[in-house]
């Protein structure tokens, strides 16, 4: 049996997109802005782009296996925490952000990520959800 990845990226900040793997062999890749005709689409859910690959392929969203999104949570030990909060050593305030909210902001944006699933028609009890590395997804 194939294995079927949706790739969902850019739904909390800029560019966001989709592309549809199959048995590692891309099959369709787009950017929100094509649909919605604004440019980077700041701030929207990868729908259109998403929807697109779906119907490229010729699959419904109950063929699709995994569903990988470009953020993944963040251990308060490890290096990349610390990283961020270094790098805002100017900012205390957002240095303790860095350090305190990071894995609240993946659970913000994979709430949202399963709400654009439910309206393309994915049964989020059903799909596997897998954090990669950004450029990955």
């Amino acid at each position: 049996m194939a294995l079927t990845i949706l790739g969902l990226s850019g739904a909390l900040s800029h560019d966001p997109s989709a592309a549809l793997y199959i048995d590692g062999k891309l099959i369709a890749a787009a950017e929100e802005e094509r649909f919605v005709r604004d440019k980077h689409a700041k701030n929207r859910m990868p729908y259109e782009s998403a929807k697109f690959c779906l119907e490229q392929a010729g699959i419904k969203p109950s063929d699709v296996d995994v569903v990988a999104i470009p953020f993944a949570p963040i251990s308060l030990f490890g290096k990349a925490r610390w990283h961020y909060a270094k790098r805002y050593w100017y900012a205390p305030d957002r240095a303790l952000d860095a350090l305190l909210m990071g894995n609240r902001r993946y659970k913000r944006y994979r709430n949202k990520i399963v709400w654009c699933l439910e309206q393309l028609g994915f049964d989020p009890k059903k799909i596997k959800i897998e954090p990669v590395e950004h450029h990955l997804a």
